[in-house]
Formats: structure tokens, sequence, C-alpha cells
């Protein structure tokens, strides 16, 4: 089996588990993981934080985007994507300028344009994530083309059944530096 039909099985897997998962159980999984991450010395250091806009079948983001906006967060800059063609383009986060984008997600409407230099921390949505902390996404390679550009540390989001052993990497994948899921934080070794 070549390295495509490996991946299209490990989403067709994923996908099958996150059918059977509740709500209550992704919204509770979701809210540790947060509150892991709220807990990163990454994040209080941070002033410009790149954060994805969740789908519901994704580790649910809102309330850390709402929080880290927030003055009681800290009034972070936080930057969403947007899917412009076949690139993420970067912009700034304002809660009253979201609209429906590609694929449902919610993206910025306004805003302004955010270079990947200027990210200092990059949370990245997966579809399932090894303990090596390689991610695959969802097979269009958006996140592939930005992650070359972010020369921060990238933390994946998943959720404990999002694990699989090895996740088949082509030469240029790249490695996150953290992936963070209820149960387990998993760091790269540099």
């Amino acid at each position: 089996m070549d390295i495509q039909e490996q991946k299209k099985e490990i989403r067709r897997k994923i996908r099958t588990l996150k059918k059977e998962q509740s709500t209550y159980d992704k919204e509770s999984a979701s809210s540790i993981i947060a509150n892991k991450v709220l807990k990163l010395e990454e994040v209080a250091s941070s002033r410009t934080i790149l954060l994805y806009h969740s789908l519901p079948d994704e580790v649910l983001t809102h309330y850390l985007i709402n929080y880290l906006y927030s003055y009681e967060g800290g009034c972070k800059r936080i930057v969403l994507p947007i899917v412009e063609g076949e690139y993420l383009a970067l912009k700034e986060y304002n809660p009253k300028e979201l609209e429906c984008g590609y694929r449902n997600i919610m993206e910025p409407s306004g805003g302004k344009s955010v270079d990947p230099s200027e990210i200092e921390l990059a949370v990245i949505p997966g579809v399932a994530f090894d303990s090596d902390c390689n991610r695959m996404g969802r097979g269009k390679g958006f996140y592939d083309k930005l992650l070359p550009y972010l020369e921060c540390p990238k933390i994946g989001l998943g959720y404990d059944f999002q694990m699989v052993e090895k996740i088949p990497c082509c030469q240029h994948d790249i490695p996150l530096d953290m992936v963070i899921t209820e149960s387990e934080t998993y760091c790269r070794l540099l």
C-alpha cells in the first residue's frame, strides 16, 4: 500500500471514530485540551497567535479564540486562516467580522492581513497525529503549504482517538513541535 492509500485508510478510520463520539465527549475533551493550551509558556510569551476556527468534528477552539482575544486572556492578537484558492491567507480576528467561508469554516471577513513571519505561536488542526508529532490533514494540503513559512512553535490539537501509531510521511511533510490531546502532551525531540 502506497503512502496515499495509507493516508486514505487512516482518514477513513478516524472519520468512523469521530462519528462514534458524542457531542458531550467532544466538548469535555476540548475543554481539557483548551485548559492545557492556556497553561503553556508558549501561549503566555506569545503576542500573535495563529488559531483555527474549528469545524464540529475538530477539537473545539472557539473558547480559546475568544478567551485569548479578550482582556481576561491577555488581549492576544489572534490570527485565523482563510482559504484563498489553493492557499491559506492569514487575517487578524475580530469577533464582529466573521463570515462563512470554505467548507462552512468561519473566517475573518475584514481585518488586516498578517504575514506568516509575524506569527509567534501556531495552533494547527489535523485529522490524525502520531507520538513523533507528525500530522495528517484532510488532504488538500493547505497547512502543508503554510507550515514552511511559520518560524514559530507549532502545536497540534487532537482527541485521543486521533492518535495513530505512525503517520505515513513524505519528504515535504513538516512535523509539529507538540501535539496535545485530552490525556497526553507529545513533544518532538529536537
